[in-house]
């Protein structure tokens, strides 16, 4: 499942009624972007990345559904367990390294040495915070990879399985 599904993270999909267009890249629209305010161009890059994430969520579930109206055998269902519990092994893993992450953190920020003047406090305050803030990012950062790799994984997966399935029934009936 893993084979080559991690590298094929803009690959289009494509049959009769399931197609994930790859983003495209309206050069002009990029360098217009580009020149705009640096918040406007953040504004319009989130805005687009959320929708192809969206597009490519919509599409998974469409052809999840067209899976199962098909019919589903033993080896899918199979397949489906093992990628849900390799998703949660790797859940278990991130979880366990971000619970040893807050540990040092809770230690780190409970310790106020060497803060005899109120600059030292107000620093050592702010690396508190500035490192919560590192372990939030890390911690977001993991989970939306978590994410996207099961995406990725899903849609490659179950793209196979729909078109296997479409040779067997155009096979049956020819």
């Amino acid at each position: 499942m893993q084979r080559s599904a991690l590298n094929e993270s803009n690959q289009v999909m494509t049959s009769t009624s399931l197609t994930i267009a790859a983003p495209s890249k309206d050069t002009a629209t990029e360098a217009q972007m580009a020149n705009a305010h640096p918040v406007l161009h953040h504004a319009e890059r989130a805005t687009a990345l959320q929708r192809d994430w969206a597009v490519r969520a919509m599409a998974n579930a469409n052809a999840s559904a067209q899976l199962f109206a098909l019919g589903i055998d033993l080896d899918s269902w199979q397949d489906l367990l093992l990628m849900q519990q390799a998703a949660w092994r790797r859940l278990m893993m991130l979880q366990n390294g971000w619970t040893q992450a807050w540990k040092t953190w809770v230690v780190y920020s409970d310790q106020i040495r060497g803060a005899n003047t109120m600059s030292k406090l107000v620093e050592r305050e702010g690396n508190i915070v500035a490192q919560f803030v590192s372990l939030m990012t890390s911690q977001a950062t993991d989970w939306v990879g978590l994410q996207e790799n099961i995406h990725v994984g899903y849609s490659y997966w179950v793209s196979e399985k729909l078109s296997e399935k479409r040779k067997s029934l155009s096979v049956t009936a020819g």
